[in-house]
């Protein structure tokens, strides 16, 4: 996501605070749902918002039990568990090495218009994405057989010049910067490259090919690509894993995070309820695979949410919301820790991961976020599942307009601040 689209008035009114301490419990921000460690974090997800490179780490530790700190997260990196790429909507993200080809081949059609008016404007075609693939692999190669885990991109770069690919597609019209641009982020959609260990503010480039095919996915050996025997049972397991870890959502909030059409991710979701209800569904509420529901919201910001019965309709005009259906009751034992001062990351999935956020925050809030419209989003404190204010690398607090401030919001603030910083320095 490279700039902030333009709020528009949720369904039916603003959500009630209740949904997002619903959401702050589904993902992972309690310590009773926090994962054990940093794949298992970012598998429940099934994808979390890499923009940021040194805004990962905060927002995979968010979700861990506390005994996680920066070294493991980066170890899982450096295994190549955990990686970065564009799988999804032209924006960068983290996934698992296993989930990483599936969901992409899934999700890749969504990027094609994308890629083939590039060809079509400067001419390179598949041959000149073979090309520059050759040649990033050879750089990699060198690097690696240089005791190195990967290449950098200024590396990959430089081999696009040495190669003359990169000199072509600026000759036939692609603005250099576009040009670099286009090469880094088609290769990684169509599957050639991804980012892993990390090295100094970078993750290092190295080749995706050797990462679990396709095939490991849910489309049962069927091909999970639009148009294939699988892709159907793909965008099911896609809505699972958001609605389990970000829920309650909408279609809407589903469309936004995948930018499938709103009548796909509807159904993506109607088959996640269909499967996860079925009687030979295994349910692990440990690995968060757990029914899904469906409910909708009432009374505005103080009001609630009621779980639909089994084929009940929503009243007409009410959006449908889709959660994991022991969501309520996971809120009720853990309300006080749902409640709590957190500190989450610039383009933490609380807040970005979402159309819909007027549980969280209002206007003044999401300018507050990010103020110049550009994209960049500052690292955010939320308490009692509301924004209460932001604080920039290097320019303390700024505190949200109309928040009552008090001694123990102060305290609770700083002690949620240092606790991160705690656990990113080990």
């Amino acid at each position: 996501m490279t700039a902030r689209a333009p709020r528009k008035a949720p369904v039916g009114g603003p959500l009630p605070r209740q949904a997002s301490l619903l959401r702050i419990v589904a993902q992972g921000l309690v310590p009773a749902t926090a994962a054990p460690d940093p794949v298992e974090a970012v598998r429940r997800q099934l994808a979390i918002q890499g923009q940021q490179v040194s805004a990962i780490p905060h927002a995979i530790a968010s979700r861990t039990v506390a005994q996680v700190g920066r070294a493991r997260i980066e170890e899982a990196f450096a295994a190549r568990e955990l990686v970065r790429s564009w799988p999804m909507r032209g924006t960068v993200h983290v996934t698992t090495a296993v989930d990483h080809h599936w969901m992409r081949q899934a999700l890749v059609h969504r990027l094609s218009n994308w890629m083939r008016l590039d060809e079509e404007r400067f001419g390179h075609g598949s041959a000149g994405i073979e090309r520059a693939a050759r040649a990033a692999w050879e750089a990699i190669d060198r690097a690696e057989a240089a005791g190195r885990r990967g290449a950098t991109r200024a590396e990959i770069v430089e081999a696009w010049d040495d190669d003359g690919v990169l000199p072509d597609l600026i000759a036939s019209g692609a603005p250099e910067g576009y040009a670099r641009r286009h090469l880094v982020v088609g290769l990684h959609a169509i599957g050639a490259l991804v980012q892993g260990p990390r090295e100094g503010g970078e993750h290092l480039i190295i080749d995706a090919r050797p990462l679990p095919g396709a095939e490991s996915g849910p489309g049962g050996g069927g091909g999970v690509a639009r148009g294939e025997a699988g892709h159907r049972a793909a965008l099911a397991e896609i809505a699972r894993r958001y609605a389990t870890s970000h829920g309650p959502i909408t279609a809407e909030d589903l469309s936004r995070w995948t930018t499938l059409p709103k009548g796909e991710a509807a159904r993506a979701l109607a088959d996640a309820v269909e499967m996860t209800n079925a009687q030979d569904y295994t349910a692990d509420p440990g690995a968060s695979a757990v029914p899904l529901a469906r409910a909708v919201a009432s009374g505005g910001a103080r009001g609630s949410l009621r779980l639909l019965g089994a084929g009940e309709d929503a009243p007409t005009g009410t959006a449908v919301l889709h959660l994991r259906a022991d969501l309520p009751d996971l809120l009720a034992a853990n309300r006080e820790d749902a409640e709590r001062t957190l500190f989450l990351a610039s383009f933490d999935e609380l807040h970005v991961g979402y159309r819909d956020r007027s549980c969280l925050t209002d206007d003044a809030g999401e300018s507050l976020i990010c103020p110049s419209m550009n994209g960049m989003f500052r690292p955010l404190l939320v308490d009692r599942g509301r924004v209460v204010a932001v604080r920039p690398v290097g320019a303390g607090l700024i505190w949200a307009s109309g928040v009552r401030r008090s001694a123990r919001l102060e305290r609770d603030v700083e002690r949620a601040v240092r606790r991160i910083e705690e656990r990113l320095a080990r």
